[in-house]
């Protein structure tokens, strides 16, 4: 079983990055951007992590950083 835990700076850093790739850096829509993150994790996890680990961080990243979006462009319509 995996440590996401004692790894969670990683792998948040791992997911930021995935995220803020350019076909990715402004959505807002949680799937697209948890499958992002899923694969970048896959990449640095896949033998040492069960995929369900993986998952369950990936949404829940995914689902604050679509939000912290979503508070953005509000902000920015709002001016």
């Amino acid at each position: 079983m995996c440590d996401l835990a004692r790894e969670r700076k990683r792998i948040d850093s791992i997911l930021a990055d995935a995220m803020n790739q350019n076909s990715v850096r402004l959505s807002i829509d949680e799937v697209e951007l948890a499958g992002y993150g899923l694969a970048a994790l896959r990449s640095h996890y896949a033998l040492s992590c069960p995929d369900e680990c993986m998952r369950k961080r990936c949404d829940e990243f995914a689902a604050f950083v679509a939000l912290s979006r979503r508070a953005q462009q509000h902000a920015l319509h709002a001016l």
